[in-house]
């Protein structure tokens, strides 16, 4: 007899990566769904990070659609195995940023001073014009890992590659916290987080950067 899948011990194992450095990074612009290449630095971390991961063996390595997260998840896949597909999805993309969108926090600041600072003072309550909700955020990585979870066979290791958002997103959804820890958990450009889903959900590593200590 074949039980219904929630009714016995499942558990996949995602190492999640936050994408390599970028060109708006580096000159403080609001991201969201807009986008920009990896840094000379970024490719770098990139690389770093693939040498870190290059003997785990994963069932299937995701990526955000979004170019950042692709161009990093291409350089671990060229380390793991190059004929090896990349899973893109949407659902990984970083939170849609509204009207601050492609803007630097200054000129954010200059256009819309009160937005600006209400969303400084509190991210979670306060978002920008037009902007995705940390609500919405989360349901999509509920999304995400749920799909996983429905794909993949227990004790299987997954790559994730992302954004400082959407990593965010899936801690609060794999683990249930608060939405007020959208603003309060750290992403660093190619941090390692290892995160255990399914019926007992495991936080194992939290944005682990020793990788770079060659990179920087």
């Amino acid at each position: 007899m074949i039980l219904p899948r929630d009714l016995y011990n499942m558990k996949l194992t995602l190492y999640i990566v936050r994408h390599g450095q970028t060109i708006d990074n580096i000159e403080h612009r609001i991201q969201g769904h807009t986008d920009s290449p990896l840094t000379q630095l970024g490719i770098q971390q990139a690389q770093a990070i693939a040498r870190r991961l290059a003997d785990e063996r994963f069932a299937a390595i995701y990526s955000s659609d979004l170019g950042r997260a692709a161009q990093t998840a291409q350089v671990i896949v060229n380390a793991q195995n190059p004929q090896q597909q990349i899973n893109a999805t949407a659902l990984l993309r970083e939170l849609h940023l509204g009207l601050a969108q492609g803007l630097t926090r200054k000129e954010y600041e200059q256009k819309r001073p009160q937005e600006y600072a209400l969303w400084i003072s509190d991210s979670v309550k306060h978002r920008p014009a037009q902007a995705e909700s940390i609500a919405d955020a989360v349901n999509r990585a509920s999304g995400f890992i749920e799909s996983v979870l429905n794909k993949h066979g227990d004790g299987d290791k997954l790559c994730v590659v992302a954004h400082g958002g959407s990593i965010r997103a899936m801690l609060i959804s794999a683990l249930d916290l608060p939405h007020d820890c959208h603003r309060k958990l750290s992403t660093s450009n190619t941090g390692l987080t290892i995160l255990e889903v399914g019926d007992n959900p495991r936080l194992r590593l939290c944005n682990d950067t020793s990788h770079l200590d060659a990179a920087s």
